[in-house]
C-alpha cells in the first residue's frame, strides 16, 4: 500500500529563477545549542562508542566554525545556552528539539530515555520565544531530525519512521502545524538501517523540488514516494556514511562534513556550492552539521 502519491512535478533548471529569487529575498534562521556538556556517555546508535573519548574543546571549536559558516553564507543563528543540561550531552543535536512552521513548534517526544530530559529545556526555549508549542507525549517523534519540509510551497513534511519516530504521531504533527491557508501533508518514509536512524542522516532537501538522498536507507515504498514527489540526487554510499546528507542548506550554499568530494561535485552541477566543515567529534555521537541546527522560519 502506497499511502500518499501525487503526479511527478515538472522540472525546470536545477536552481530556477523562482527558487533563486526566493532564496535572495529571505534570511534563513537557525537554532543552535552550545555544546557545553557534549560528550558520549551512553550508546543509543551504532556510531556511539563510550570508549572513544570526545575532545570537548575541539568539539566547541567545530561548533563555532559551523555557526560562522552559516552566518557567512547569509543565515542568522540563534543560540540556546544549555542551562540545566549537565546530564543531557546530546542537547547540542537541536535538530531533534522540534519541527517548526512559522511560530508553531511541535516538540520531540524522544524514544530513548537518555534524551527525554531534553524536552523540558526545549519547551522552555520555544515558550520564551513566543512560539505556540505542541507535543504528543504518548508517541515517539524526534523533531526535525525525522521531519523535513519539501514539495510545492514546502507543504509536504517527509517523516522518517522506524528507528526513532512512529507513524501514529504524524497526523497530530500535521494538524498542529497546519493553518487554514497552509495545510501540511505528511509523507511517511520508513528507514531500514540503524546507521541511518533519522531521516536527516539520509535525506536533505535543497529546495522545494530537489534533494540529496541515500536510497539504501529507505524501504521500497519510501523510495517510490520520494522519487514521485522530488527530483533526487543519490550520494555515494561511502559519502552517505560520512554524513554527506546531514547538511545545512543556507540559500545556495550547502554546508556538510569534510571529505565528501563526489557529493560536492553533484551539488555544483545543480547550482549549489558545497562548503566543508570538520564535524568528526560530533560524528562520534552519530551527528553532523544538520543535527546541530534547527531551521526556524
Amino acid at each position: 500500500l502506497i499511502p500518499f502519491l501525487v503526479s511527478p512535478p515538472e522540472w525546470s533548471s536545477p536552481l530556477s529563477t523562482m527558487h533563486l529569487s526566493r532564496l535572495l529575498s529571505a534570511v534563513p534562521r537557525y537554532l543552535m545549542c552550545r555544546p557545553t556538556f557534549f560528550n558520549v556517555k551512553y550508546s543509543i546508535n551504532p556510531w556511539m562508542d563510550c570508549s572513544s573519548p570526545v575532545d570537548c574543546q575541539r568539539a566547541m571549536d567545530q561548533w563555532e566554525t559551523l555557526r560562522e559558516m552559516i552566518e557567512n553564507a547569509g543565515g542568522k543563528v540563534d543560540v540556546m545556552e544549555p542551562d540545566d543540561g549537565e546530564d543531557l550531552p546530546d542537547l547540542v543535536f537541536v535538530a531533534n528539539a522540534a519541527v517548526v512552521r512559522g511560530k508553531k513548534a511541535f516538540l520531540a517526544t524522544f524514544s530513548n530515555k537518555e534524551r527525554q530530559g531534553e524536552t523540558a529545556l526545549n519547551r522552555r526555549w520555544f515558550e520564551r520565544g513566543g512560539y505556540e508549542v505542541h507535543e504528543d507525549e504518548m508517541n515517539a517523534f524526534e523533531g526535525a531530525g525525522d521531519a523535513l519540509f519539501a514539495g510545492p510551497g514546502n507543504g509536504l513534511l517527509f517523516c522518517g519512521i522506524g528507528p526513532r519516530s512512529t507513524t501514529i504521531a504524524l497526523p497530530k504533527v500535521a494538524q498542529a502545524l497546519s493553518t487554514r491557508k497552509d495545510q501540511i501533508k505528511t509523507v511517511a518514509c520508513r528507514l531500514v538501517s540503524q546507521r541511518f536512524y533519522h531521516i536527516d542522516v539520509a535525506f536533505c532537501p535543497l529546495n522545494e523540488s530537489l534533494a540529496l538522498w541515500h536510497p539504501m536507507a529507505f524501504d521500497d515504498v519510501a523510495k517510490h514516494n520520494l522519487s514521485n514527489e522530488l527530483k533526487l540526487i543519490a550520494v555515494p554510499d561511502e559519502e552517505a556514511n560520512n554524513f554527506a546528507c546531514n547538511a545545512v542548506v543556507v540559500n545556495s550554499t550547502v554546508i556538510m562534513n569534510k571529505n565528501n568530494p563526489q557529493t560536492a561535485t553533484l551539488l555544483r552541477k545543480n547550482g549549489y556550492q558545497a562548503k566543508h566543515v570538520d564535524m568528526n567529534e560530533f560524528i562520534k555521537a552519530g551527528g553532523s552539521a544538520k543535527c546541530c541546527t534547527l531551521r526556524l522560519e
